[in-house]
C-alpha cells in the first residue's frame, strides 16, 4: 500500500469533491436540497420538484461519486495496490479525507463563515437551522461523525475496491 499516495490522492478526491459540490450550491442552493437540515427542507416554501431531486442524484452519482470511484481505484492500482483489503482500506482513507475536507471546508468554512447568505434556500431566510450551532448540532457532525464514517466512507470504500479488481482483471 503506497501511504503518501494515498493521502495526495484524498486531498484531490476532497478538492474535486467539494469544489464541485460548492460550485453547484453557489449557482442555485436548491439544487443541493438533500444537504441541507431536514428542518429547512420542510421550511422551503416550495419543495423540492421531481426535476430538482432526479437531477440531484445524476449529479451525485456521476458527477461526483463515479469519477471518485474510478480516480481512487484507477490510481490505488498504479500504485501497486491490488489485494481486496488494501484496496478497501485505500479507499476509506480517501472517502474519510472528503468527508473531513466536506465537514470543514463546506459545512463550516464556507457556509457558514464566508459565505453564509449565499447558501440560502429561497423562502427559507432566517430559519434558526442556518446559525452556526444549530447547523453544525443538527446537520453537519451527525452526518460526518456518524453518517459518513461508519455507514458512506465504508460502503464507497469497498465499491472503489470490487471496482479496482475489476478493473485490475481485466487491465
Amino acid at each position: 500500500m503506497n501511504w503518501m499516495r494515498t493521502f495526495l490522492d484524498g486531498l484531490a478526491m476532497a478538492a474535486y469533491f467539494n469544489l464541485f459540490a460548492g460550485l453547484a450550491a453557489l449557482y442555485c442552493p436548491r439544487l443541493m436540497f438533500p444537504c441541507y437540515p431536514p428542518a429547512i427542507i420542510k421550511a422551503a416554501k416550495e419543495p423540492p420538484t421531481a426535476t430538482e431531486k432526479r437531477s440531484y442524484w445524476l449529479w451525485i452519482c456521476f458527477g461526483e461519486l463515479l469519477p471518485l470511484l474510478l480516480y481512487g481505484a484507477i490510481s490505488a492500482l498504479d500504485g501497486g495496490t491490488t489485494r481486496f483489503w488494501c484496496l478497501t482500506l485505500t479507499g476509506y482513507i480517501q472517502w474519510i479525507m472528503v468527508n473531513f475536507c466536506d465537514l470543514f471546508f463546506l459545512d463550516f468554512w464556507l457556509i457558514q463563515k464566508k459565505a453564509k447568505n449565499r447558501f440560502v434556500i429561497p423562502g427559507t431566510e432566517g430559519h434558526p437551522d442556518y446559525t452556526f450551532k444549530n447547523w453544525m448540532k443538527n446537520y453537519a457532525l451527525p452526518e460526518h461523525l456518524l453518517q459518513w464514517p461508519f455507514l458512506m466512507c465504508p460502503i464507497l470504500a469497498v465499491a472503489q475496491a470490487g471496482l479496482g479488481l475489476l478493473i485490475n482483471m481485466f487491465w
